[in-house]
Order: structure tokens, then sequence, then C-alpha cells
């Protein structure tokens, strides 16, 4: 017999039911923790700090050519500032993938994107319990990345990255829940934003520009000014042994290094390369392949420097360099152009003919041309081999001359770039304005590319012919506004240009006050018709308001006051946008009253557990603790009547006193103290021929035989310690090795002082030591 739900299924439901609320989480936790990042050969170290949606990150140690720059990161919105204090500057980025060097949180999470998570368990992670997630490529058992991801600080602890060459992980370390200080997430005043986009091209344009609508002028930037760079460039070095063989009298390893110091330095300044290297550090080894430069912006020095420290060594594997550095670049848009040099066949693994191919079937954007360095025929073929299932080229070098010019022809082919064929560009009241738009797949869900529009220039692409949909959003507004334009049609050889028009949004402007003075309050906007979520923000004690960018419409505004204890909320509702209008709307919260909770003992302050309740309802205001240094536990409350309850731990009846009728005002500060009898404290011994023994006791309070607990006296001499309130006491001591037991009463404490009570067992008599037995003959 079926039942009608699957354990399948079910284990599927409850899995994205976590991904729903985690995913819609209010983001509450405020921490800090160090992020580390390591791999084999490095270790980054960056301080973060974690504020709800908003997160900090800012390296503190580790690889040079990473920046020791702050950048922010909105979590709602994916949006990541990075700042630069020297100049005064901060440059804004919506792309994950460019902004993995100052914020490697949104990379690898970027890098996650098209692979599917199972969950596969809880685990506790640096004292925080975990949901484990792990993530694989489609139809693939292999695991490639494991996630543990806090509930509690909706934050993930721990991420790994599985490789050949070695396992990548993000761990945070030191973690301390604590307020962070709001300031630390905002832009600060007086930076100017760097533009990142290009200026707008040539004189042509520059002259007609008066005579040009601002349409036009978009339409008419486009990118055929842009110097020929080579994009993408990976390039994997051979450095095994055979590279010690010679050529023309030279070693192939020093040619090899030559040609690329001098192909390297002649790259463009903006080109996004990396390097892989295999067979450079052990002999026999066919896990000897590393990543030494991650694909990033050019550092000409730097991967210069790798090159020329290459000391060749070990084997050739081919398949796991390649499968290594598609790994790195499975999660780009733009294609990359992988550039092999090797002067053998793989000696490792079988076909990595077949493994390019299907690497390339995998949907991996990239092209792979070959540079085979003094190969045999038959090794040619396998290389010939890969650059063919790989869309690219191969290139025969029989010497260091044939080796330059094969290494500057793929370079070059590289650089090669289609013409422009689509122009889209965003308008909003007749104005050019700044877009992110996607070339998608016609009909499909499938990005082809992507891009901005800026005020002043089109998104520009170059695809092929075929038939293509366009969605164009506006990210600038909450809501992020999207245009569809479906059914593009791309022809050869012609620029096809769409505009996306988008409604004009309105603004919102929301404070919070208190005696008429801003204050600090969580806030969240709502559709008013179907409760869409707009977004949390903070309002400011700063006067300047928290500002949202609406669509026209009718919304409700929810904001809660966290500086008191029962976190007062209120409702704003029917709020009404209107396109190009700003609307704004104030919270007046009541001022609040502060308790101040003191315990005494005989005029000392004493250390007792609180808790505060509202009188009329008993709602509970939170518990906390007195202090021994005479400083009041503090408690701000709503105006009202509570009452307050005592406990005191430090003698064995733990005594309660509650103080009730405690009425709090509004602005008024009350004092209220509990004031604890003093106890006293009972010492027991137990002996036996005038030494200490060891017995088991029980005390007991004689009015009404309440106990008082069991203890051990020792054979040290240090006696039993029990402090206990002021009263008439009974002792029960045992002998453990005779069980017999001495009861000693009307025991009587006083406050302040210390009694001590002996139980005296009498000694043990030997037992008597028999006649020998006689004989008949008395002996």
């Amino acid at each position: 017999m079926q039942s009608g739900i699957s354990f399948r299924s079910l284990k599927t439901s409850l899995f994205f039911l976590f991904i729903l609320l985690f995913g819609c989480s209010v983001h509450a936790a405020q921490f800090t923790a160090d992020l580390l990042i390591t791999s084999p050969g490095s270790e980054v170290v960056y301080g973060l700090k974690v504020k709800d949606n908003m997160y900090r990150i800012e390296k503190t140690k580790g690889l040079a050519f990473i920046p020791s720059l702050p950048s922010i990161h909105n979590r709602s919105t994916g949006i990541s500032w990075g700042l630069n204090p020297q100049e005064n500057q901060y440059v804004e980025q919506t792309d994950p993938a460019k902004t993995m060097m100052m914020d490697p949180i949104a990379g690898w999470e970027f890098m996650r994107k098209t692979l599917e998570a199972t969950p596969v368990g809880m685990e506790i992670v640096e004292g925080y319990s975990c949901q484990i997630l792990e993530y694989r490529q489609h139809g693939d058992t292999r695991v490639a990345t494991r996630v543990w991801i806090s509930p509690d600080l909706d934050f993930i602890l721990k991420e790994v990255n599985y490789a050949l060459n070695g396992d990548a992980t993000l761990a945070l370390k030191g973690i301390k829940k604590n307020p962070v200080d709001p300031a630390l997430f905002e832009i600060p005043p007086g930076y100017s934003k760097i533009l990142i986009e290009k200026a707008p091209g040539g004189d042509k344009t520059k002259r007609n520009a008066k005579k040009q609508s601002a349409i036009e002028k978009s339409m008419a930037a486009s990118e055929d000014e842009e110097s020929a760079t080579p994009g993408n460039l990976m390039f994997i070095l051979d450095a095994s042994g055979s590279m010690w063989g010679q050529v023309e009298g030279t070693a192939k390893i020093v040619i090899a290094k030559e040609v690329l110091t001098e192909l390297i330095q002649g790259l463009p300044d903006d080109t996004v390369a990396g390097l892989v290297v295999y067979g450079h550090r052990r002999k026999g080894d066919c896990n000897d392949v590393e990543e030494l430069i991650a694909l990033g912006p050019l550092n000409k020095q730097a991967m210069i420097a790798q090159v020329q420290q290459l000391n060749p060594k070990g084997k050739t594997p081919i398949s796991r360099s390649v499968r290594l550095t598609a790994k790195g670049i499975k999660h780009l848009e733009d294609e990359t152009t992988i550039i092999l040099v090797s002067d053998g066949k793989e000696t490792c693994d079988s076909d990595p003919c077949g493994l390019v191919k299907e690497l390339k079937s995998s949907g991996i954007k990239f092209v792979m041309h070959v540079i085979g360095f003094d190969v045999t025929e038959e090794e040619k073929q396998e290389l010939e081999c890969m650059a063919r299932e790989g869309g690219g080229k191969y290139f025969t070098a029989g010497n260091a001359k044939d080796f330059q010019l094969a290494a500057q022809e793929v370079v070059k082919k590289a650089s090669d770039k289609p013409p422009i064929s689509l122009k889209v560009i965003s308008v909003k009241d007749g104005k050019p304005f700044k877009t992110y738009v996607q070339v998608l797949s016609q009909g499909e869900e499938k990005r082809v590319v992507k891009g901005w529009t800026t005020s002043e220039k089109p998104a520009t692409f170059r695809l092929p012919p075929g038939m293509y949909d366009i969605r164009a959003q506006d990210t600038n507004v909450v809501e992020t506004p999207t245009v569809e334009i479906r059914d593009v049609e791309i022809i050869d050889s012609h620029v096809t240009e769409r505009i996306a028009d988008f409604a004009t949004e309105g603004v919102l402007h929301v404070k919070a006050i208190k005696n008429n003075a801003p204050i600090e309050t969580i806030v969240n906007v709502y559709r008013q018709e179907d409760g869409k979520d707009m977004g949390r923000g903070w309002t400011k004690k700063d006067e300047k308001p928290l500002v949202y960018k609406l669509l026209p419409g009718v919304y409700k505004i929810w904001f809660q006051d966290k500086s008191v204890k029962q976190c007062p909320v209120i409702w704003i509702e029917n709020v009404e946008v209107k396109a190009g209008e700003t609307v704004e709307r104030v919270a007046a919260f009541g001022e609040g009253g502060v308790l101040h909770v003191k315990a005494i003992k005989s005029n000392a302050p004493i250390e007792t557990i609180v808790n505060v309740y509202r009188q009329e309802n008993e709602k509970d205001m939170g518990r906390g603790w007195t202090k021994k240094d005479g400083k009041p536990l503090v408690y701000k409350l709503l105006p009202g009547v509570y009452k307050i309850w005592f406990q005191d731990k430090s003698v064995k009846q733990c005594p309660v006193i509650w103080i009730e009728n405690v009425e709090i005002k509004a602005g008024e500060t009350v004092v209220r103290f509990a004031s604890f009898v003093e106890g006293g404290v009972l010492h027991i011994k137990a002996i036996r021929d005038n030494a200490p023994i060891e017995t088991i006791v029980n005390v007991y309070c004689q009015e009404d035989g309440k106990d008082m607990g069991k203890g051990w006296t020792k054979k040290d001499g240090n006696p039993l310690v029990y402090k206990l309130l002021p009263g008439i006491y009974t002792a029960k001591v045992k002998d453990r090795t005779n069980q017999s037991v001495r009861e000693i009463q009307n025991i009587q404490l006083q406050s302040g002082k210390t009694i001590t009570v002996n139980a005296a067992f009498p000694v043990e008599k030997e037992a008597p030591v028999p006649a020998p037995k006689t004989t008949g003959d008395g002996v």
C-alpha cells in the first residue's frame, strides 16, 4: 500500500520550506567575526560586521593583490559598494562576478547559482546549530560545494569548494553577537561615486550633440570605440619534467618563460586573466595541478613573477588542469578564452579531448586554443582534437620563433570581436537612465548575455543572428520594475535597436520621532493590496528620512521601536504614492520610562536573578542580574505598572522577593531595591579516634523537615559547607563503613555567623584472636 506523500517529496518540501524561511528572513542578527578564506598555499583574513540585511567586509591579512579596502553589501538588493577612504570615493556594483575580490561572500554565493542544493542534516559550527546543504552539478553525484547555514545568525558560517588540486574553504571565526554601528553600512558623507562605465565616445557625437535628442545621443554612443582586448584569458601552462627538453640548444621552459613574459607585458591593461600550471611541484603526482592566479584584473608583475619561478618536475595531467580551469569559469556569463601550452600528451587520465567536449556541452562558455610545443605527430593529434572540440584553433610550434608567433596569434584571435548587433536603451520621462538588461533565448529563461544601460549610452551586445527576448530592470526602485521586449530578431550585418520605456516612480520618505526628536526604528513597507514586502530599513537619529522609490500605488508602513523592552509597533496604512511626487510619513512613539533594579544584603549590593513582569497581564519584560558593583540593572519600559521578582541563589534555600505595583511614568526613572536577609554558614565534620573520616551528610530544616541537600565529609579535614538562612537545623551523618548514623539536632544558625558541628564515631573494636587448639599431649 502506498502513502499519499512519499518520503522523498516530504524531504523536498521541508527543504524548500527552510529556503523560504531563510530567504525571507528579516536579517535580525547583529555580530562581528573574522572571515578566513583558505586554499592550498594561501590564506586571506577579512574583518566582517553584520547588521540585519547589511554586511561590511575588509581584508586584514593575506594576498597582496587583494586590496585592503572596505566594502558594503546589501543582501536584500544584491548591491555592493567598494569604498576608497584615501580618495573619499566609492564604486557601486551589482554583478557579483566582478566583486569577488572585494566581496568574496557574494562571489561564492554567485558561483553556486547554477548548482542544485540538497539538505543533508544539522551540525554545530562555532557553537551555532547549522543546516548543511550540498551543491552538485545537475546529473552529477559528486559534491561540488558544501555549505553550513546558521538560522540563528541568518548567515553562512562555513563553505567548502571541492577541487582536484585542493579544497577552498570560507569560514567564520570568533563570532561575537553585539550591536553594530549602523553608520558602518552607509556611504560616508562627502564620498563621490566612481562611474565604472566608459565615457561616451568620439568627436562626431560631441559635435552633433545639440542636434540630437537624449535618446538619439544614447543610441549613438556604442562600444565601437573600445580598444580590442582579449576579454577573459586563462593560461594553462605545461611545467612537467619534459619541459627541460631542449629546442635548438635552449630548454623549452626557458623559451616558454621568455615568450609568455613578453606576451603578458603586451596585453592591454584592462585584460582579465588567470594562470593554471601543472607538473611544477612534485614528481609522479597526477594531482600536481594549481591555479596560481585566479581569473581577475591582470596584474602583469604578479603573473610574470609566477611564470618566472616555475621549475618543471612532474607528470602531464592535462585533463585535471582543464577541469580545474572550467570549475573557475563555469559561473561566468562572458566567454573565456583558454590557452593551453603543452609539449606532450596526457599522462594521467584518458581522453582529454572527450573531457573538453563534455565541458563545452555542459554550457560553460569558453573557447580553447592549444599550442603544441615540440610535439610528436601522435601528441599533436590529441592536442589538435582538444582545440577542435573547444571551438578554437591548434598551433604547432617547433622552435622558439614558432612558439612566439603562435602565442601572439592566439591572443589576437581572442581579441577579435563580432560587430555590435543589438542596442538597448531604457527611458523614463523620455530621458535615458541606468537599468540592468538581460538578453534571453526566445521563449526561455536561459540568459544569453547581460549588460547595463546608462544615462549616456545604451547597452550593446554582439549576438549571432536569431530570435531573442529582452528584459530590462530598474534596480533603483524597490520593486525592481521590469520591461519585457519579446521576439526581437537579430539579422546578420544589421544593428537592431530597442527602447524599454519605464513608468515614473514616486518617493516615500519615512521618519520616526519620540518627544519631537528623530529616533532609530526598524521599518518595513508593504503594498497595501497584497502585502508584498518592499524591503526593510532603519529610520535615523540625524533627521534624514529613510527613502523608498516605489511604483505608484497604495502602501502601508510598519515601525518598531526596539529602544524599550516591549518593542512597540506602529502601523501607518493607506499611504498613496504618486508618480513623480514625494510623500512623507512620520511615526510618533510615546516616551518610555526607566526602571533601575538593585538587590542588597547587609547594606551591600549583591548578585541576584531578576525578572520584570507587567502587573496587569504578567507579560515578561525579560530576565537580568543585579550586580555586586552597585550599578543598577536597567529596564527601559513603556509607562505602566510592573512587578519585579528577585531570587538570591547564594544560599541553599534560594529565597525569593517580589516587589509589586511599580509605576513607570514617561520620562522618569524609578529605583527599587530588594533587601535580602544575610545567611549563616554551617560547617560539618566527622571524626573517629580524633581523625577526619568520610561520611554521608543530610541537613534538614528542623521546623518543617525540608531537605537542604546531601553532601560528603572528607578525609582531608576540610569541612562540608552549607550556606543557609538563619534558623534551626538537624544534621544526619552516616558512616559509610558500618552504616551507623549520628543525628545532631537543634543546630541554631545565626545571620552572618559560622558554626561548626562534629559528628564523632566510636573506634571500631578489633575482633579477638582465637586460642590455638591443643592435642591430647597438651601441645
